[in-house]
């Protein structure tokens, strides 16, 4: 009974997260060929570059991740998953409803404030990332991470492929859909998640408390996390240089519209579900965890700088690459840094790591807004070069001081 339970909150977790980050995914394919492409109020805002209202905007959303994050997944220890779950889902789900209001009047300031709130209300990653190492003790912790990382890859690949086609209907409507998927998410919660961790902190705090002296940030106190942590935030703003800047540099390179770019962002995410979900688990026993983080980094950085190398046809099979080698490191490198502290509060180191993909998603946003007016390939070679950094890194911790 006890395996049965644990399988079943390993799968609502899987369909929420599956259904959120479709959620999120759904406006990705629509804002580059937006901005760069059409003449409205909305991308002409005060005579700005649209390329620079393009990267405040995918700025501002992971800045909004980047505070919510650092307090929910902590939250979730404290009040409950499911509670907080719930209201985290609720409010994503009014996000991308303002949303497409802002869209439907032209109005950048509301798009950009509502963007900022829908951010706020996006830590349930972490949460799901916490239930899956609360399940250890009745299932296989790589397995089950694997397994919400596939179904989080697989909302990347429905969520862009689906807003790319609906995008010809008016880019409201992809908000419109977002907020159906996080209401649907919400109501799994409310019927079907029943798990809270058995390792609970009983201590209560204020929201107030949470905020300024509980929240994920607090954990860089602690000397070996905030190492890790400083090779986690350097391999996610390699990665956010890619994630940023690949639609940019397809339409610069190759004119791609929103379908296309649905397109090959399917393929890209179709690898990794595939990835994550069938091959991580015996790589990992095949290389072991560490090996494994290395060779998955390194095989990113050198598809990143084979970027000017490809054509259109070579293209396709470069980001099935790509796929490939995000997969293996994403579904190995939390775990390793997960099981180096075991003893910590697990939503609130899923907590800190979400916050970590949030700072470089928003640093990349705004550097990157400013070196792809050059030419968006200079971004890409950006991601490259910080991958490898963050292996260096890695290496030097690893053999300097065991942790």
């Amino acid at each position: 009974m006890q395996r049965q339970q644990a399988i079943n909150a390993l799968l609502t977790m899987m369909l929420v997260v599956l259904l959120s980050c479709a959620g999120i995914a759904l406006p990705y394919p629509i804002l580059a060929p937006l901005f760069l492409n059409e003449v409205s109020p909305l991308t002409t805002f005060g005579g700005i570059h649209p390329k620079l209202l393009l990267g405040m905007l995918l700025a501002v959303y992971p800045l909004g991740v980047l505070i919510g994050s650092s307090v929910i997944g902590a939250a979730s220890d404290v009040y409950g998953r499911k509670k907080v779950l719930i209201i985290s889902l609720f409010g994503s789900m009014l996000g991308y409803l303002l949303s497409a209001y802002a869209l439907v009047s032209e109005h950048y300031p509301l798009f950009v404030i509502t963007r900022i709130f829908t951010g706020l209300c996006e830590g349930n990653i972490s949460i799901a990332k916490a239930v899956a190492i609360d399940l250890s003790k009745t299932l296989d912790k790589t397995r089950s991470f694997s397994l919400i990382n596939a179904t989080t890859y697989a909302g990347w690949l429905i969520g862009p492929l689906a807003g790319g086609f609906l995008q010809p209907f008016g880019a409201e409507i992809v908000f419109y859909v977002a907020a159906c998927s996080l209401a649907l998410a919400c109501l799994c919660v409310f019927l079907f998640l029943n798990h809270e961790p058995t390792k609970t902190n009983n201590e209560k705090f204020s929201w107030y408390q949470l905020i300024v002296q509980k929240n994920s940030l607090g954990l860089l106190k602690v000397p070996s996390i905030k190492r890790l942590f400083i090779v986690y935030l350097l391999v996610t703003l390699g990665l956010n240089a890619f994630y940023s800047f690949y639609p940019v540099w397809l339409v610069e390179r190759f004119n791609f519209n929103s379908p296309d770019i649905g397109t090959i962002t399917a393929l890209l995410t179709t690898f990794m579900v595939a990835t994550s979900a069938l091959f991580v688990t015996p790589f990992k026993r095949k290389f072991g965890m560490l090996r494994g983080v290395y060779i998955g980094l390194f095989g990113l950085a050198c598809l990143l700088f084979s970027h000017p190398t490809f054509s259109a046809l070579t293209v396709w099979l470069g980001y099935a690459s790509i796929g490939v080698a995000i997969a293996l490191f994403n579904g190995l490198l939390p775990i390793y840094i997960s099981e180096q502290h075991q003893n910590e509060h697990q939503g609130r180191l899923m907590g800190l790591l979400t916050t970590g993909f949030s700072i470089s998603n928003v640093t990349m946003a705004l550097l990157g807004s400013f070196i792809a007016i050059y030419g968006s390939i200079w971004a890409i070679m950006l991601g490259g070069t910080l991958i490898l950094l963050a292996m260096m890194t890695l290496f030097y911790i690893t053999k300097i001081k065991p942790i």
